[in-house]
């Protein structure tokens, strides 16, 4: 009887030792079930790029390096041709003001992109469905690279030619 009973609670241990370690992947993948199970209500903003670089669904949404939600679509506009960016922000930060920028910035040198948010100053807020205005496009690497090239390879020129 003793026996059948540690068994039992060995058993019971393991399965929740099991539903433990599934629900700390979940989280630290970024996977979970869009945090309203956990309570973490949010309201959803989009934001329109002319370039997102690798920026991908379930990436952060930061404000001064503090993680307050995640990018939860991205679609292209048929009309503009432009990347128009679905957020969604935790409802605990309901008062980002209207005038509020978006930008496309990378982690690092290799590390992976994100949306900034930059609040302005503006006396209304942000709600569900709001469209932020003012965005700035992902910054291109290897486009910043082939410019210094270029303006070294310039400048290199010109002193030869003295």
């Amino acid at each position: 009887m003793i026996r059948k009973s540690i068994e039992v609670w060995v058993g019971i241990l393991m399965l929740m030792a099991g539903l433990a370690l599934a629900f700390l992947a979940l989280k630290v993948s970024g996977l979970s079930m869009d945090n309203d199970i956990f309570g973490a209500q949010s309201y959803h903003v989009t934001a329109v790029f002319s370039d997102i670089g690798g920026l991908k669904v379930r990436a952060p949404v930061r404000i001064a390096g503090v993680q307050i939600g995640t990018v939860t679509a991205i679609d292209l506009n048929p009309q503009t041709y432009q990347a128009q960016v679905t957020l969604s922000i935790n409802k605990a930060i309901d008062n980002l003001p209207s005038d509020t920028s978006a930008s496309v910035t990378s982690s690092g040198i290799l590390g992976d992109n994100y949306v900034s948010l930059s609040p302005g100053y503006s006396s209304s807020s942000l709600k569900e469905g709001s469209k932020i205005i003012t965005t700035y496009a992902a910054t291109n690497l290897q486009s910043l690279i082939s410019t210094f090239i270029s303006n070294s390879n310039n400048n290199n020129n010109s002193g030869a030619k003295k």
